[in-house]
């Protein structure tokens, strides 16, 4: 055994000094992601010393009336520093390792024992929620790999507010955010680009959570930074970079993974390379070079069950590169994923069942293929962005331009004649984006104030084509002999054109108002089908261009109240314009609703956040901290868009140009959200608590009638944890459990709802256990272990959205092994 351990050992350091190139300066400082706003110097030693896990001492009266300029960017702690106390007097030092202290000219500063008139403050970089919004919810590099999430939904659906629908299949998982359940209702956002998806049953977003440094979750639709759509929020991912990878003294470096979980056999392997450096001339350049592959199974649910054709093969790649020079800031990227597999033909769907009768006609597997389709996805991402940050405070431009595109392609087998509203025999669907930004920020007092503007334009391309193969009706001139594109899923573009402008002003030290403004004109244009049964003017078919345009007002406040408490309140009225299936799906002349929808209206949401953030140290015993964040939202949503159907929506219209989609009337949504983190040097504990209620004006089938519920609202939801550190050990283990209250408030039994409306769905409780290792020193140093067990007592159950077609994982044990080397 021992002769083993050293041979490992002499291996792992061969391989650690063949992949290492020392710096050829003696030391070099590791970079932190800076992104502070300009405001009170008070406000942005705050900001930094969380993003940076520092704690900051200095004296009240040393940064009275002082502010500071923007900052942003990979930087050292000395170059954020130096850079927010420029001109300012103020200098620091380093009290022991992760202490910094303030001193000026004039002032005894906060350790140095001599009496001040103000007691020293002290900013601490262990505060859990840092300095931003309660609405918002950051997953970091280290909770992705604590999580071992095999896609998007499942890394964010433990966040409070955020759930996860469709199931164990990852081609078909969606996103819901505060009972905000369609695709356009969830704005995604991968390094700057839009991911729009939108093909019926067949998911959402599918980036490899592997890419990934940073998930940013903005819930609600507040932001004029952002704008046509998003009700439910905004998801920002960020892929990885260099400087995010590379140990202290690197100028190049390796990463390795390698990963499995039982509940479906999966395996995954990730290798990255990446470097930085000057090369000794002035400009600094990085890059980053990283593959994905993941291989799995058919998924194991609780009970023992196995769902045919869950399985799935993903590989992904990326490579990002980046240049500095004299505040200049350039970085590209390319991400690529792409999946092939067998699959029923709606990818949200449970159990895959087979016919006696076909079994006995066809034989068992022909029976189980005939009821598959053979996809192929793949999913396209291309960024460039420039920033610079000079000298002035008036011109600290940012510009970014990407291309994006989602394809996939289905196809059944056989001597088959699958009807058009499946699919027909084979189809394509792309979706692609092409997005232009250029913004500035500009820092000014005015009327004693401190200002921070900040302004721009933006630009969005979006485009779908959409084919099919309907070989049912292969010989019918009325069908384009089976070449068209679905009915329910015409081609089109959609252009937005949009300008904002936000002012973030600093009242007083604690007090802090935004104001912003935002304008959006989008044009839609579709394509007429090549299938004269569709595309029939007499029928109210109509695929010429429409506009919608309108301005979003917003606001938000924000207010220390003490050191340990800040209140947030916002409020937008917030537009959504009609997508290209809205308005341009139709129906043949014989159906009672057949035409486009060109005279749909802007949908929009009159929605407001109020939050508190509490941070608290000592609360139980000597050093230990509090963190609580508490959200309430109301949002009022008018115009919505909703097919239109049932008898009583349609009595007195006639069967002649009736649209098939319509504006109906308002609904309401109200809910509360809390997050708390309780940590010690030996325990932590976290709670994540959500509830939702609304309702709407009548039902969707018959929107005279009597109020009902929203049909997506997610049930009351805990998320708790609880955690044992060993610190001389480098390790922490602890419990998990997920409690979910029945979900009765769905119109599935109110009058008239239950068209298209979910089922009820029980109570559950899901529990698990996990183990993490990080040693910081040793020969295991710079690698990572990570252990889990999912639903430990392998429980059998279906989320709400789920829509009682599908459940989840059974017990599912997870590790991970990873190494810097």
């Amino acid at each position: 055994m021992y002769r083993q351990r050293r041979l490992l050992a002499v291996l792992l350091s061969g391989a650690a000094l063949f992949s290492t190139v020392e710096a050829t300066r003696a030391q070099q400082v590791a970079t932190v992601s800076i992104d502070i706003p300009a405001g009170t110097l008070t406000r942005a030693l705050n900001a930094l010393a969380a993003q940076a896990g520092l704690q900051i001492a200095f004296d009240a009266s040393v940064t009275q009336g002082v502010s500071t300029a923007s900052i942003s960017g990979n930087l050292t702690v000395e170059a954020a520093l130096s850079r927010l106390l420029v001109g300012t007097g103020i200098s620091y030092r380093y009290s022991g390792t992760s202490m910094v202290t303030l001193s000026k000219a004039g002032r005894a500063d906060a350790t140095s024992g001599e009496q001040t008139a103000l007691e020293p403050i002290i900013l601490t970089g262990s505060r859990y929620y840092g300095d931003g919004d309660p609405s918002k919810s950051v997953i970091d590099q280290a909770s992705m790999a604590r999580i071992q999430a095999a896609s998007i939904p499942e890394l964010i659906k433990h966040t409070p507010g955020v759930s996860m629908g469709g199931g164990v299949r990852l081609q078909g998982q969606t996103i819901s955010i505060r009972g905000f359940s369609r695709q356009t209702d969830t704005r995604v956002l991968l390094d700057g680009a839009p991911k729009n998806f939108e093909k019926y049953d067949q998911g959402t977003i599918f980036v490899e959570p592997e890419l990934l440094k940073r998930v940013e979750i903005d819930k609600g639709a507040t932001s004029v930074r952002y704008g046509n759509g998003g009700f439910g929020g905004t998801i920002r991912m960020e892929s990885k970079d260099a400087a995010d990878m590379l140990k202290p003294g690197q100028t190049w470096g390796f990463y390795g993974k390698t990963a499995y979980q039982t509940a479906n056999r999966q395996f995954l392997e990730t290798g990255a390379l990446y470097g930085r450096s000057d090369f000794g001339t002035p400009v600094t350049y990085d890059g980053i070079l990283s593959l994905t592959w993941r291989k799995g199974d058919d998924m194991r649910i609780g009970g023992g069950e196995r769902y045919l054709f869950s399985d799935e093969k993903l590989a992904s790649g990326m490579g990002k590169f980046g240049a500095e020079f004299d505040g200049h800031e350039i970085k590209t990227s390319l991400l690529y994923g792409e999946s092939n597999n067998w699959g029923p033909v709606a990818a949200i769907r449970g159990q895959l069942e087979v016919n006696a009768s076909d079994i006995k006609k066809y034989g068992y597997q022909e029976a189980v293929r005939r009821r598959l389709a053979w996809r192929e996805l793949k999913d396209l991402t291309t960024t460039f962005d420039y920033k610079y940050t000079g000298d002035s405070a008036l011109w600290n431009p940012h510009f970014m331009a990407s291309y994006s595109s989602t394809r996939q392609h289905a196809t059944r087998p056989g001597d088959q004649s699958p009807s058009a509203s499946v699919g027909g025999l084979e189809n394509d669907a792309a979706y692609s984006d092409i997005h232009l930004e250029l913004e500035n920020t500009s820092d000014l007092t005015l009327g004693g104030m401190l200002h921070s503007i900040n302004y721009g334009l933006q630009y969005n391309a979006h485009k779908r084509d959409i084919s099919m193969f309907d070989i049912a009706n292969s010989t019918k001139p009325d069908y384009n002999y089976g070449h068209y594109a679905p009915y329910f899923m015409p081609e089109g573009t959609q252009d937005t054109a949009s300008a904002f402008i936000r002012d973030t002003i600093n009242l007083t030290d604690s007090l802090t108002l935004t104001p912003g403004l935002r304008f959006d004109w989008v044009r839609s244009e579709g394509v007429p089908n090549a299938a004269p049964r569709y595309n029939n003017p007499a029928a109210g078919h109509d695929f010429s261009a429409v506009d919608h345009h309108g301005f979003t007002p917003a606001v938000s406040l924000a207010w220390t109240a003490t050191p340990n408490i800040r209140l947030f309140a916002d409020w937008a009225y917030a537009m959504r314009a009609p997508n290209i299936d809205e308005l341009y799906s139709n129906q043949s002349a014989l159906s009672s609703a057949p035409a486009t929808s060109r005279e749909l209206q802007a949908e929009r949401n009159n929605t407001i956040n109020l939050g508190v953030d509490f941070n608290f140290d000592d609360v139980i015993t000597s050093g230990d901290t509090l963190s609580t964040r508490v959200a309430v939202f109301n949002n009022h949503v008018t115009n919505p868009v909703a097919r239109r159907f049932g008898s009583r929506n349609l009595s007195g219209m006639g069967a002649d140009g009736v649209d098939w989609y319509w504006n109906v009337p308002a609904y309401y949504t109200t809910g509360l959200e809390i997050q708390a983190h309780y940590d010690t040097d030996w325990m932590f504990a976290d709670l994540g608590f959500s509830m939702m209620t609304g309702t709407r004006h009548g039902a969707v089938n018959d929107i005279r009638g009597p109020r009902t519920y929203v049909n997506d609202l997610a049930p009351t939801t805990a998320d708790l944890t609880f955690g044992i550190k060993m610190p001389d050990h480098d390790l922490s283990f602890g419990w998990t459990g997920t409690f979910v209250k029945a979900q009765d408030k769905t119109p599935i039994r109110q009058f008239m709802g239950s068209t298209y409306a979910r089922p009820e769905s029980p109570g559950y409780a899901v529990h698990g256990i996990f183990l993490d290792w990080t040693p910081k020193q040793g020969f295991m140093k710079d690698t990572e272990l990570h252990a889990a067990i999912e639903n430990i007592f392998d429980k059998k159950y279906e989320p709400y959205l789920n829509d009682g077609i599908t459940a989840m994982p059974g017990r599912n044990f997870k590790i991970s092994l990873s190494r810097r080397f």
